[in-house]
């Protein structure tokens, strides 16, 4: 029974878009069971490569039961369109983390808006792509001309060489943000954020070159070969353009914290609130940071104040992403992603801690740790 509804490559390839649908599906039950928020680059790179894996998985258990017709059709090229706007998120979070300085009041905007146009766009020529093809799958009678499998060639390609163009811009931009600062660890961002953009580039250049190749030569990868030279291609441009690029972008994104301080579990919170009654009773303002007024304070509350758990936000953007070093890359401002200034605060508290911040660095740079 096994044998009728698979082969070795769909087979393979089945357990694995399985795999890594499980794997998103469990950083999603964490985001959601952790309270964290949905309107955020991590979830959404998630949110895509559930519905990218689901598809795919479902296209590849189901080969030979729909081969041939619309939902065949529907099922194997639209996860191509998932992918680019994974990855084109991927660009709008580089562009966020490049773009720091005016992304909330000037460009976010416009780069959502280019975004969703982009993605929009390129999802009606799609469907307008398969409704032509099927056309002709569905009446043997009609002899397809060449151009339709050019076309799709031709726009797929076209898809990627814009994406690694952009890829490429902002990785260089990013090494430079990088290279600008006195160290990598100052910058906030990991030291693998280069190398794995620069692996998803050569993993899309490659089909972008593809793409075209097959447009105009005699080049293409037959699903339906038996034979085991065609079966190890077809694994082995699988595994290259889709699962080994997303496995990099949940490698990037893998840490997701078990509380909003990142490391106290729920029993912990609830204790450390029993601890510090008065700071957990205070009045909330944005970012759910406690009014302080320093001058009612017991020594030492404002010290304590760090180990409350409902003082930090832990879904900024690019939060948990990121190093907790010094706040260098973002000059010690409330953009930085680790920044704990509340957005409301008393100026003489503001000064103050400002002060203080400030002969922690002359002794060691290195040494703030919020």
């Amino acid at each position: 029974m096994l044998g009728q509804s698979f082969s070795d490559v769909t087979l393979a390839l089945f357990l694995l878009y399985v795999s890594i649908t499980l794997v998103v599906t469990f950083q999603i039950c964490r985001i959601i069971y952790n309270k964290h928020r949905k309107v955020a680059f991590r979830f959404g790179f998630l949110l895509l490569g559930f519905f990218w894996g689901l598809i795919r998985a479902i296209f590849w258990g189901t080969f030979y039961r729909w081969e041939g017709n619309l939902t065949s059709s529907i099922l194997y090229w639209i996860p191509v369109n998932i992918q680019f706007a994974t990855y084109a998120l991927l660009v709008l979070f580089y562009a966020h983390v490049v773009h720091r300085n005016s992304w909330e009041r000037i460009t976010k905007k416009r780069f959502t808006i280019a975004y969703a146009a982009v993605n929009i766009i390129l999802l009606i020529l799609q469907c307008i792509w398969i409704g032509i093809d099927y056309r002709y799958i569905e009446n043997p009678n009609l002899n397809q001309p060449a151009w339709i499998n050019q076309i799709q060639f031709v726009l797929t390609g076209i898809v990627f060489l814009i994406l690694v163009s952009i890829l490429a811009f902002y990785g260089w931009k990013l090494s430079h943000e990088i290279k600008s600062t006195k160290n990598a660890l100052q910058s906030q961002l990991p030291l693998s954020i280069i190398p794995i953009t620069f692996v998803i580039f050569l993993c899309f250049t490659s089909r972008c070159i593809y793409n075209f190749v097959s447009a105009f030569g005699n080049v293409s990868i037959d699903l339906d070969s038996k034979s085991g030279k065609d079966i190890s291609i077809i694994l082995l441009s699988y595994l290259m353009w889709e699962i080994l690029p997303y496995i990099l972008i949940l490698v990037l994104f893998w840490r997701i914290p078990s509380t909003q301080i990142g490391g106290l579990n729920r029993r912990q919170k609830q204790q450390n609130q029993l601890i510090y009654p008065a700071l957990a009773g205070q009045s909330q303002v944005r970012g759910n940071v406690p009014a302080i007024n320093q001058s009612h304070q017991p020594p030492g509350a404002l010290a304590r104040l760090f180990l409350d758990p409902q003082r930090y936000d832990s879904d900024d953007e690019t939060t948990n992403l990121l190093y907790k070093g010094s706040p260098s890359m973002y000059n010690g401002t409330r953009n930085s992603p680790y920044s704990t200034t509340p957005i409301m605060e008393d100026p003489h508290h503001q000064s103050h801690q400002h002060n203080q911040q400030q002969k922690d660095k002359d002794i060691s740079p290195s040494y703030y740790q919020p």
